[in-house]
Protein backbone atom coordinates (compact mmCIF):
# COMPACT_ATOMS: atom_id res chain seq x y z
CA UNK A 1 0.00 0.00 0.00
CA UNK A 2 1.43 3.61 -0.74
CA UNK A 3 0.11 5.17 2.25
CA UNK A 4 -0.95 2.59 4.37
CA UNK A 5 -2.46 2.77 8.54
CA UNK A 6 -1.82 0.59 11.76
CA UNK A 7 -5.92 0.31 11.04
CA UNK A 8 -5.81 -0.71 7.67
CA UNK A 9 -2.78 -3.25 8.98
CA UNK A 10 -4.61 -4.70 10.70
CA UNK A 11 -7.94 -5.26 9.03
CA UNK A 12 -5.71 -6.79 6.13
CA UNK A 13 -3.94 -9.57 8.64
CA UNK A 14 -7.19 -10.53 9.52
CA UNK A 15 -9.13 -10.64 6.36
CA UNK A 16 -6.22 -12.89 5.06
CA UNK A 17 -7.01 -15.62 7.43
CA UNK A 18 -10.72 -15.13 6.92
CA UNK A 19 -10.33 -15.91 3.36
CA UNK A 20 -9.42 -19.44 4.05
CA UNK A 21 -11.37 -22.02 2.63
CA UNK A 22 -12.99 -19.63 0.08
CA UNK A 23 -11.85 -21.17 -3.45
CA UNK A 24 -10.45 -18.50 -6.17
CA UNK A 25 -13.09 -16.88 -8.59
CA UNK A 26 -13.79 -13.41 -9.88
CA UNK A 27 -14.40 -11.03 -6.76
CA UNK A 28 -15.10 -7.56 -6.79
CA UNK A 29 -13.65 -4.99 -3.97
CA UNK A 30 -15.72 -1.93 -3.32
CA UNK A 31 -13.87 1.34 -2.12
CA UNK A 32 -10.39 -0.01 -3.44
CA UNK A 33 -8.78 3.75 -2.34
CA UNK A 34 -5.18 3.58 -2.07
CA UNK A 35 -5.47 0.07 -0.87
CA UNK A 36 -3.46 -3.41 -2.15
CA UNK A 37 -5.22 -5.74 -0.62
CA UNK A 38 -6.05 -7.39 -4.16
CA UNK A 39 -2.77 -8.25 -4.71
CA UNK A 40 -3.49 -10.60 -1.68
CA UNK A 41 -6.40 -12.12 -4.17
CA UNK A 42 -4.22 -12.19 -7.06
CA UNK A 43 -1.80 -14.21 -5.74
CA UNK A 44 -4.28 -16.21 -4.48
CA UNK A 45 -5.92 -17.17 -8.02
CA UNK A 46 -8.82 -14.70 -7.84
CA UNK A 47 -9.41 -12.14 -10.31
CA UNK A 48 -11.60 -9.11 -10.57
CA UNK A 49 -12.74 -5.80 -10.56
CA UNK A 50 -11.53 -2.98 -7.96
CA UNK A 51 -13.76 0.18 -7.52
CA UNK A 52 -13.14 3.82 -6.41
CA UNK A 53 -15.84 6.56 -6.51
CA UNK A 54 -12.91 8.87 -6.65
CA UNK A 55 -11.32 8.97 -10.48
CA UNK A 56 -7.64 10.16 -9.07
CA UNK A 57 -7.62 6.85 -6.80
CA UNK A 58 -8.32 4.80 -9.80
CA UNK A 59 -5.66 6.66 -12.01
CA UNK A 60 -2.97 6.33 -9.76
CA UNK A 61 -4.35 2.17 -8.79
CA UNK A 62 -3.75 1.30 -12.51
CA UNK A 63 -0.48 3.31 -13.35
CA UNK A 64 1.18 1.05 -10.48
CA UNK A 65 -0.77 -2.25 -11.26
CA UNK A 66 2.18 -4.98 -11.13
CA UNK A 67 -0.54 -7.46 -12.76
CA UNK A 68 -1.69 -7.59 -16.44
CA UNK A 69 -5.52 -6.26 -17.19
CA UNK A 70 -6.86 -9.55 -17.71
CA UNK A 71 -6.02 -10.18 -13.80
CA UNK A 72 -7.53 -6.80 -12.46
CA UNK A 73 -8.72 -3.81 -14.00
CA UNK A 74 -9.97 -0.61 -12.14
CA UNK A 75 -12.53 1.40 -12.74
CA UNK A 76 -13.93 4.43 -11.31
CA UNK A 77 -17.69 3.33 -11.67
CA UNK A 78 -20.65 2.67 -8.54
CA UNK A 79 -21.53 -0.70 -8.05
CA UNK A 80 -25.04 0.19 -7.79
CA UNK A 81 -24.57 0.23 -11.87
CA UNK A 82 -23.29 -3.42 -12.13
CA UNK A 83 -25.36 -6.44 -13.30
CA UNK A 84 -22.34 -8.88 -12.64
CA UNK A 85 -21.71 -11.64 -10.57
CA UNK A 86 -19.02 -12.15 -8.63
CA UNK A 87 -17.73 -14.92 -5.78
CA UNK A 88 -15.82 -12.91 -3.44
CA UNK A 89 -17.23 -9.30 -2.91
CA UNK A 90 -14.55 -6.92 -0.54
CA UNK A 91 -15.39 -3.46 0.81
CA UNK A 92 -13.39 -2.34 3.52
CA UNK A 93 -15.01 0.70 5.06
CA UNK A 94 -17.90 1.17 2.93
CA UNK A 95 -21.12 0.42 4.61
CA UNK A 96 -20.82 3.32 7.30
CA UNK A 97 -21.20 5.92 4.62
CA UNK A 98 -24.36 4.87 3.41
CA UNK A 99 -27.47 6.12 4.92
CA UNK A 100 -29.52 3.52 3.35
CA UNK A 101 -27.38 0.86 4.55
CA UNK A 102 -29.71 -2.22 3.96
CA UNK A 103 -29.70 -0.86 -0.02
CA UNK A 104 -26.32 -1.13 0.22
CA UNK A 105 -26.28 -4.93 1.48
CA UNK A 106 -29.23 -5.72 -1.27
CA UNK A 107 -27.16 -4.83 -3.80
CA UNK A 108 -24.22 -6.41 -2.70
CA UNK A 109 -25.93 -10.04 -2.12
CA UNK A 110 -27.27 -9.17 -6.02
CA UNK A 111 -24.00 -9.32 -7.16
CA UNK A 112 -22.89 -12.47 -5.82
CA UNK A 113 -23.28 -16.19 -6.91
CA UNK A 114 -25.63 -18.24 -4.32
CA UNK A 115 -23.12 -19.25 -1.59
CA UNK A 116 -20.62 -16.57 -2.90
CA UNK A 117 -18.55 -15.03 -0.40
CA UNK A 118 -18.74 -11.30 1.12
CA UNK A 119 -16.03 -9.97 3.59
CA UNK A 120 -16.08 -6.01 4.63
CA UNK A 121 -15.27 -4.02 7.55
CA UNK A 122 -17.13 -1.49 9.35
CA UNK A 123 -15.87 1.21 12.18
CA UNK A 124 -17.45 -0.34 15.74
CA UNK A 125 -19.40 1.42 18.52
CA UNK A 126 -21.11 4.44 19.01
CA UNK A 127 -18.81 5.16 21.64
CA UNK A 128 -15.66 5.56 19.87
CA UNK A 129 -17.32 8.23 17.34
CA UNK A 130 -14.89 11.31 16.95
CA UNK A 131 -13.72 13.91 14.23
CA UNK A 132 -12.07 10.93 11.55
CA UNK A 133 -16.57 9.95 11.58
CA UNK A 134 -17.41 13.22 10.71
CA UNK A 135 -14.50 14.05 8.17
CA UNK A 136 -15.23 10.56 6.20
CA UNK A 137 -19.13 11.22 6.02
CA UNK A 138 -19.78 8.17 8.40
CA UNK A 139 -23.51 7.71 8.75
CA UNK A 140 -22.96 5.30 11.38
CA UNK A 141 -20.46 3.29 13.65
CA UNK A 142 -22.09 -0.13 14.18
CA UNK A 143 -22.57 -2.66 17.12
CA UNK A 144 -22.48 -6.41 16.54
CA UNK A 145 -26.18 -7.63 16.97
CA UNK A 146 -27.39 -5.36 15.02
CA UNK A 147 -24.86 -5.73 11.99
CA UNK A 148 -25.79 -9.21 12.16
CA UNK A 149 -29.33 -8.42 11.75
CA UNK A 150 -29.23 -6.27 9.04
CA UNK A 151 -27.14 -8.84 6.87
CA UNK A 152 -29.54 -11.95 7.61
CA UNK A 153 -32.80 -9.90 6.72
CA UNK A 154 -30.79 -9.05 3.37
CA UNK A 155 -29.79 -12.69 2.70
CA UNK A 156 -26.60 -13.43 4.11
CA UNK A 157 -25.28 -16.38 6.69
CA UNK A 158 -22.81 -14.59 8.95
CA UNK A 159 -19.81 -17.02 9.54
CA UNK A 160 -17.83 -14.50 11.39
CA UNK A 161 -17.75 -11.28 13.08
CA UNK A 162 -14.26 -10.04 14.66
CA UNK A 163 -14.15 -7.01 16.65
CA UNK A 164 -10.59 -6.16 15.58
CA UNK A 165 -8.26 -3.70 16.88
CA UNK A 166 -7.99 -4.34 20.62
CA UNK A 167 -5.87 -3.02 22.74
CA UNK A 168 -3.62 -1.14 20.56
CA UNK A 169 -6.11 1.05 17.85
CA UNK A 170 -8.19 1.56 20.91
CA UNK A 171 -5.52 3.77 21.94
CA UNK A 172 -4.23 5.27 18.56
CA UNK A 173 -7.79 5.71 16.76
CA UNK A 174 -8.42 8.75 19.16
CA UNK A 175 -4.98 10.11 19.24
CA UNK A 176 -5.29 9.82 15.26
CA UNK A 177 -8.80 12.16 14.92
CA UNK A 178 -6.37 15.25 16.60
CA UNK A 179 -3.23 14.48 14.63
CA UNK A 180 -4.17 13.40 11.36
CA UNK A 181 -6.46 15.67 10.24
CA UNK A 182 -5.71 17.06 6.54
CA UNK A 183 -8.08 19.70 4.78
CA UNK A 184 -10.07 18.43 2.14
CA UNK A 185 -8.83 18.24 -1.77
CA UNK A 186 -10.77 19.32 -5.08
CA UNK A 187 -11.79 16.44 -7.70
CA UNK A 188 -14.49 15.52 -10.51
CA UNK A 189 -16.03 12.27 -9.43
CA UNK A 190 -17.22 10.33 -12.70
CA UNK A 191 -20.63 8.39 -10.54
CA UNK A 192 -22.33 10.41 -7.48
CA UNK A 193 -24.11 8.09 -5.37
CA UNK A 194 -27.18 10.19 -3.42
CA UNK A 195 -27.35 7.25 -0.87
CA UNK A 196 -24.51 8.44 1.06
CA UNK A 197 -24.37 10.45 4.03
CA UNK A 198 -21.83 12.60 2.31
CA UNK A 199 -20.57 11.74 -1.15
CA UNK A 200 -17.76 14.50 -1.37
CA UNK A 201 -16.36 13.36 2.09
CA UNK A 202 -16.75 9.94 1.04
CA UNK A 203 -14.96 9.85 -2.32
CA UNK A 204 -11.75 11.66 -0.81
CA UNK A 205 -11.76 9.54 2.48
CA UNK A 206 -9.68 6.72 0.93
CA UNK A 207 -7.02 9.38 -0.84
CA UNK A 208 -5.52 10.16 2.84
CA UNK A 209 -1.76 10.93 2.52
CA UNK A 210 0.84 10.30 5.34
CA UNK A 211 4.31 10.96 4.76
CA UNK A 212 6.67 8.04 5.73
CA UNK A 213 4.03 5.20 6.15
CA UNK A 214 4.81 2.83 4.05
CA UNK A 215 7.96 2.67 6.56
CA UNK A 216 6.34 3.51 9.61
CA UNK A 217 3.86 0.67 9.37
CA UNK A 218 5.43 -1.54 7.55
CA UNK A 219 3.57 -4.88 8.40
CA UNK A 220 6.59 -7.13 9.64
CA UNK A 221 7.34 -3.93 12.74
CA UNK A 222 3.98 -4.37 13.97
CA UNK A 223 3.05 -8.34 14.00
CA UNK A 224 3.55 -8.44 18.14
CA UNK A 225 0.36 -6.65 18.26
CA UNK A 226 -1.33 -7.96 14.95
CA UNK A 227 -1.31 -11.47 16.45
CA UNK A 228 -1.92 -10.17 20.10
CA UNK A 229 -5.17 -9.04 18.69
CA UNK A 230 -6.24 -12.33 18.10
CA UNK A 231 -6.71 -13.10 21.75
CA UNK A 232 -9.45 -10.57 22.11
CA UNK A 233 -11.39 -11.04 18.51
CA UNK A 234 -14.65 -12.99 19.90
CA UNK A 235 -14.61 -10.07 22.76
CA UNK A 236 -16.20 -6.48 21.50
CA UNK A 237 -14.07 -4.48 22.67
CA UNK A 238 -11.69 -3.21 19.91
CA UNK A 239 -12.57 -0.45 17.57
CA UNK A 240 -14.09 -1.95 13.93
CA UNK A 241 -15.46 -5.16 13.10
CA UNK A 242 -14.55 -6.97 10.04
CA UNK A 243 -16.90 -9.44 9.00
CA UNK A 244 -17.20 -12.46 6.73
CA UNK A 245 -20.51 -14.01 5.33
CA UNK A 246 -21.86 -15.97 2.38
CA UNK A 247 -24.92 -15.11 0.50
CA UNK A 248 -27.90 -17.54 0.81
Amino acid sequence: MSDPTLAYLHRRFLARRLLRGVSPGRFLEVGVGRGKFYEDLLHLGFAGLCLDLNPTLIAQQTSECRFPADRVQFASTNFFSLDQKFKLLIAFEVLEHYQEDLACIRKWRSLLDRQGALLFSVPAHVRHWTENDDRAGHARRYEKLELAEKLNQCGFQVEQICCYGFPLLNVTYPLSSRLLAQPPKSFEATDNDPLMTDFCKTAQSGDRHLPFSGWIFDERLWLPWLHLQRLFLDGDHGTGYIVKCQAI
